[in-house]
């Protein structure tokens, strides 16, 4: 007996909930500020990028290659820059 709509749709839900499971997919949520929103945005932009969340994951990532690879440089790219 082919399935209904209904309990395709369940199917696909429980496959998809396997496969992030699988991943170890996490969903974060956080606070950002008006000028942390508009820094955002422009690496967005200059780097062509459609989501943040594309732009947050490569930077996290970014961060800790260099972090294994140069510390003094991970240091320099964490401190926070002095206001004028």
């Amino acid at each position: 007996m082919a399935k209904s709509a209904k309990e395709r749709k369940a199917d696909q839900r429980d496959r998809e909930a396997e496969r992030l499971a699988a991943l170890g997919h996490q969903v974060m949520q956080f606070e950002m500020y008006q000028r942390t929103a508009e820094a955002l945005d422009r690496i967005c932009a200059a780097g062509g990028f459609e989501q943040r969340g594309e732009v947050l994951t490569l930077l996290i990532h970014s961060a800790d290659q260099l972090a294994k690879r140069d510390m003094s440089r991970f240091n320099e790219l964490i401190t926070p820059p002095r206001s004028t």
